[in-house]
């Protein structure tokens, strides 16, 4: 054989390997198609059927949502860091997952928040999914800021774009950077006039009680003479329950309750403050329970597992 053919044998190996290659590159993607449109058809039936399924999916969208808006909207809110109204252009497209998820919020006493003036706003906490509350209700407030737990501001970019919506952080295990950041914070409202959220049962809970309430949000009222704006959100426990891995699409409502005035209030007064405040709640938050429609409420054995 001459040079001329072995070289034209290797040609044509090298050829019949490509094609061979491409073909099967071809099968793969074909089964990788198919794979594909068969998960697609079977999803909704898996989402319809599985609550397992439809949990996790849920809280994936929304997180996914949440990081992937972090990112697109720093270049637009950078220009002015730390302005509260650059929490109404990255939180715009959040309002759509209430509808996707299936939450319906109802806002009562809604004339007590959209008066223009400073104010600290205390809300029960249940889940993660307060947050999209917050969202819903962040263009009725206009100008309102919230405190966070210094840990958030790492969950990057989600902690990226909320301090340049004017989040204040607060490292709870150093008490005088807390207390540095809380007067911070205070000085910050009174001067732009915006409101500020806080949780003040410093963690989440869905029992039906809620947790005793923390000095943070009274401690500022009280040294800034500002008004207590307690927000109440009725139960979840009729649509989600995590330990059972349960998310159906539920009905919220939102009570507004009157401003409590702090003014000629002093350190003393604190303790019965803060007993009153959380009563109030507590008689808002159970009568508001009983008060929601669910489209597919869960069965008390189930909530008991909350």
């Amino acid at each position: 054989m001459t040079g001329i053919d072995r070289q034209t044998g290797r040609s044509l190996t090298k050829l019949l390997v490509s094609s061979g290659q491409d073909q099967l590159y071809r099968m793969l993607a074909c089964d990788y198609t198919n794979v594909l449109i068969a998960a697609v058809m079977i999803m909704p039936f898996v989402y319809e059927f599985s609550h397992r399924f439809r949990l996790y999916l849920k809280f994936f969208i929304y997180y996914a949502m949440v990081m992937l808006c972090s990112v697109l909207f720093i270049p637009f809110i950078i220009w002015r860091p730390g302005d509260v109204r650059n929490t109404l252009i990255a939180t715009f497209p959040l309002r759509l997952l209430n509808p996707l998820l299936g939450l319906h919020w109802e806002v009562r006493g809604l004339e007590h928040i959209v008066v223009d003036r400073p104010a600290i706003v205390v809300a029960n906490h249940q889940s993660s999914i307060d947050f999209l509350g917050m969202v819903y209700m962040w263009p009725m407030f206009n100008k309102i800021t919230a405190i966070a737990k210094k840990e958030l501001f790492y969950a990057m970019p989600f902690g990226m774009t909320a301090w340049l919506c004017g989040t204040r952080f607060i490292d709870r295990r150093n008490p005088d950077s807390a207390k540095t950041s809380m007067n911070a914070a205070l000085a910050y409202v009174k001067e732009k006039s915006v409101k500020l959220w806080v949780f003040p049962e410093g963690t989440r809970s869905m029992a039906d009680e809620m947790l005793p309430f923390k000095k943070g949000a009274f401690h500022l009222a009280i040294e800034g003479q500002l008004p207590i704006l307690p927000l109440v959100y009725s139960s979840y426990r009729g649509f989600l329950n995590h330990p059972c891995k349960i998310f159906n699409p539920g009905h919220i409502i939102v009570t507004c309750l009157p401003p409590i005035s702090t003014e000629g209030f002093s350190k003393e007064d604190m303790p019965q403050l803060m007993e009153e405040v959380r009563a109030q709640m507590m008689e808002v938050y159970t009568k508001t329970s009983t008060q929601v429609h669910h489209p597919w409420p869960l069965s008390e054995a189930v909530k008991k597992h909350s």
